[in-house]
Order: C-alpha cells, then structure tokens, then sequence
C-alpha cells in the first residue's frame, strides 16, 4: 500500500532531485522535480508548482532542450512578483540558449527589476546579463560596465565569465587556463555537466591556437563525460567540434550521418548553427595562426 502524502512531499521531493541535479544524475533529478510538480498541483500550492517547474526547466536548460523548457515555462502562471521575476529570468536563459540575445538582455532586465531588495538573485540575473552581452557584442561595448560588475563577485563566479571576456577578445591562450581553473571548481563541487562544457570551451581554444591533436583529445574527453551523464545534445555540441577537426572524408560522413540522425529525434535542434559557431571559431584561429 502507498503511503498517505504528506505535507511536506514536495519539498523532500525537490531536496531529493536538487541533491541528484548537482550529482549529475540528471534522470533521477527529473524523476524527483516531477513527483514534486505532480504533488505540489494536487495540492493546490501555487509557491511548491512554481518552485518545482523551475527545477525542471533548469534540469532542461543543461540538458539543452529547448523545446521543454518553453513548454514547462508557459505553463507557469503566477502573480507573485518574486516568481514572475524568476520566469522572466528563466525565460532569458533560453532565449541565449537559441541565440537571441537582444531578447534575452531584454527579458533579463525586466526579471532585475522584479528582483530589486534581493541580491542574491540580482548577482545571478546580473552574471547572465554579462554574458549574453559578452556573447553578442563588441568587446568596446562591455569592456568598461564588465570591470566594474566582476569586482563584486567571488573568484569561482568570476573565472567562467573571465574566459568568456578572454574568447570574445580572441586571447584563446589565456581562456584556455581560464577554463581549466573553472573546472577544477566545478569538478570539487560534483558539477559534471559543467566540467564536460569547461573541456567542450577549451577543445575550441586549443583549436585556435592551432593545437589540433589537443583540441581533438580534449573534445573527446567532453563528449565522454557528457555520454556518462546522458546528455546528448550538449555531447553533440561537443561532437560539432570534432565533425569539423576530422580528415578523413568516410568518418566525416558517417558523423554527419550520426549527428542527422539524432538531431531529427529533436525538434528544434539548431545543429547548423552549431556548427556556423565553431566554423566562425576555426576562421579565427586560422587567421591567427599565419601571425
């Protein structure tokens, strides 16, 4: 016989799948932020259904499905200016997540207003913020607004946003280490999916430095991590790289063919513009490399 649900299920229910989530056991932290999102709507708790949908769609965001995310997110409808703030944020996310960035600062800005009193929450919004205008813009557009806001953050936040300035700046060398230190971090803190993206950035830096057999090594070791946590449209971002650093015309094929075929199982995929980015990152460091 089941046992009678009580009222605390869902937030055990959520400590269960946050505890998975940064294990990197991804299944099972959906498995629990489900049964927190089923319990909390049975039980009428506006506050339990929000805080659940956002876990998930945090859980979607990693494993870059898109198309989840948005569904779990216009699902969503609260009043509650510090949820409303939180959607918008989220909302943000995956508008950087399919590249529309003027979009995503735009959301973004309105979550911080929600937000204003709460500064944990304004750090975070604020750390996006910078990176989809890192991403996006003209390093003489940032430069100055990112000096100032990387002073109030701690040296484990501020070293990813560090690299990133650093590739935006085409310093590949010195993002590279960059990178490498980011990992050590995550790798201590149990956050696998972010030690594979930490090697997926590095793999790219190698490569533009002309460091092709590193490069390939280290995209390889991402799409490994990657493929243990399950992953596998980040680990076909990872693959990207590798479809384009290989020779061989029969292997080049048969990635391709792979990736179609997985990428059809996902609607949505953007994996030409995948590709377009690390093309444009090959461009680069060609060019740097006749200096």
């Amino acid at each position: 016989m089941p046992r009678a649900a009580r009222a605390d299920d869902s937030p055990k229910y959520a400590e269960r799948g946050l505890s998975a989530y940064y294990a990197g056991k991804y299944d099972l932290a959906r498995m629990f932020f489900s049964k927190a999102l089923q319990d909390a709507v049975l039980k009428g708790k506006d506050d339990w259904i929000a805080k659940a949908t956002f876990n998930l769609v945090d859980l979607e965001l990693e494993s870059d499905d898109e198309m989840e995310a948005a569904r779990l997110l216009e699902g969503v409808n609260t009043r509650d200016r510090g949820s409303k703030s939180v959607w918008l944020w989220k909302r943000s996310q995956l508008a950087s997540l399919q590249r529309h960035y003027p979009l995503a600062v735009e959301l973004v800005d309105s979550a911080l207003d929600l937000a204003k009193g709460d500064a944990a929450k304004e750090t975070s919004m604020g750390l996006d913020r910078m990176r989809y205008l890192i991403q996006s813009r003209d390093p003489q557009e940032w430069a100055s607004r990112y000096e100032v806001f990387r002073k109030g953050l701690g040296r484990d936040r501020a070293t990813p946003l560090d690299a990133m300035a650093a590739m935006a700046r085409k310093d590949y060398a010195r993002a590279d280490t960059l990178w490498h230190e980011a990992m050590g971090y995550y790798r201590e803190h149990g956050r696998l999916a972010k030690v594979a993206g930490c090697l997926n950035q590095s793999a790219i830096c190698l490569f533009s430095q002309g460091r092709r057999a590193e490069a390939v090594e280290t995209n390889a070791r991402a799409v490994a991590v990657f493929g243990e946590l399950g992953l596998e449209i980040p680990g076909l971002k990872a693959q990207a790289l590798r479809l384009l650093l290989v020779q061989d015309d029969r292997e080049l094929a048969k990635l391709r063919q792979d990736m179609d075929l997985v990428g059809q199982r996902f609607s949505g995929f953007d994996l030409q513009g995948i590709l377009d980015e690390y093309s444009q990152n090959m461009r680069d460091g060609r060019s740097g490399m006749g200096h």
